[in-house]
């Protein structure tokens, strides 16, 4: 448990949405509480208000409004993803506290490895991320400190981390130290929100289908029937299989139904992301080297690796999810079941049936996650971007 989950622990605890299944003092749940409220409002403070009044009161060319859209869109719903955690606590607690119960039972070693096998691509994929989150933080960083150095003329950007527009007086000090040290942090604080709820979701969907797989190899050893005692138990081993199957389904639908609406979004800004960064990139190719660094270059290849690996984390889970689920009706069948009496062997055709119904991961319930979804968006996206670079001509 601590061995899949440490990195996500230790960033949501940074934000103060750690659903902890264990019982903690009073004085660790007001911290939490403050945790929570004093970033999110610094987020919000420093970073999505100002932005969104720079848009409307300043933005006057296409190029302005991509450029603050591509960069407050991701930000602003790392925010609204930090405050469906914590809206959702209790239901994220109820999943961890589930997943800590399997961890403490007592398992044969071929099921702990299962288990333990899910739970090393879980830290592997939150570490990806994190590094891939940091990396974009840096050139990100970089890039604008270049830029503002170069246009340190200009009244638009008056020498901030990011175009915004503040009532008062950004100029005088310390009031412009204050401000830009407050959108460095919000900054990091959303990128590290938007990275770690896509790999806690993965981790918690991870984690449901290696149990899937721990059910579907006791279905295939259910018609054992090398010894009359294994006979006897058929309907005892049926029925712990008819009751762990009905738990992870409710599993399912609870992560299904607290975080669709917030799964659909996060396709839509992908698809956006992709297509605004991708114009951004596309017109700073046809840019003299000295206009663009390096560093400006690797943070739109590194924002868009980055906004391509969190959909294809969502969409590879979602398809190993609906796998496994279905996988359980093939156990089924592949199992000897031929061996057993007749009145025995019917029973089975009740939990191949129940199988067909798929656990799923979906986008608002419009779409189940899988890899044809990531191909969906990645054409879709493509297309938006020729319309821009079209438009632009």
């Amino acid at each position: 448990m601590e061995f899949a989950m440490g990195w996500n622990q230790f960033n949501m605890s940074l934000l103060g949405v750690w659903p902890e299944p264990r019982k903690i003092s009073t004085l660790s749940r007001r911290i939490s509480a403050f945790v929570f409220w004093f970033t999110s409002m610094i987020t919000f403070t420093f970073i999505c208000a100002p932005q969104t009044a720079n848009l409307i009161f300043k933005s006057t060319s296409l190029d302005e409004v991509i450029e603050n859209l591509s960069i407050n869109v991701p930000l602003a719903f790392a925010l609204a993803k930090q405050l469906v955690l914590r809206y959702h606590k209790k239901a994220l607690t109820f999943l961890v506290n589930e997943i800590l119960t399997d961890w403490s039972q007592s398992l044969p070693d071929s099921d702990r490895q299962t288990m333990l096998k899910n739970a090393k691509l879980s830290r592997m994929i939150s570490i990806v991320s994190s590094i891939l989150t940091y990396l974009l933080l840096f050139a990100f960083v970089s890039l604008q400190i270049w830029s503002n150095a170069r246009s340190a003329s200009e009244v638009d950007l008056e020498g901030l981390l990011l175009p915004a527009t503040f009532p008062y007086d950004i100029k005088k000090s310390p009031n412009f130290e204050i401000t830009w040290l407050g959108q460095f942090t919000g900054t990091v604080l959303a990128t590290i929100c938007y990275s770690c709820f896509d790999t806690f979701l993965a981790f918690v969907v991870l984690h449901l289908c290696g149990q899937l797989t721990i059910l579907r190899t006791a279905i295939e050893n259910i018609a054992d029937t090398s010894n009359q005692s294994n006979l006897m138990k058929f309907d005892e081993r049926l029925g712990y299989i008819v009751f762990r199957h009905n738990q992870l389904s409710r599993f399912a639908v609870l992560v299904e139904d607290r975080f669709n609406l917030t799964l659909l979004v996060q396709t839509l800004i992908c698809t956006s992301m992709l297509c605004l960064t991708g114009y951004r990139m596309m017109n700073s190719v046809g840019q003299e080297v000295e206009d663009m660094p390096i560093v400006g270059m690797a943070f739109f290849i590194i924002h868009v690796i980055y906004t391509m690996m969190h959909l294809f984390i969502y969409c590879y889970v979602g398809e190993v999810l609906v796998g496994e689920s279905t996988g359980i009706a093939d156990s089924a069948y592949d199992c000897v079941w031929y061996s057993l009496p007749p009145k025995q062997a019917v029973t089975l055709i009740m939990l191949i049936c129940r199988s067909r119904t798929s656990f799923q991961i979906t986008a608002g319930k419009f779409s189940p996650f899988s890899l044809k979804l990531f191909n969906a968006v990645v054409r879709t996206s493509a297309g938006y971007l020729s319309v821009l670079l079209a438009v632009k001509e």
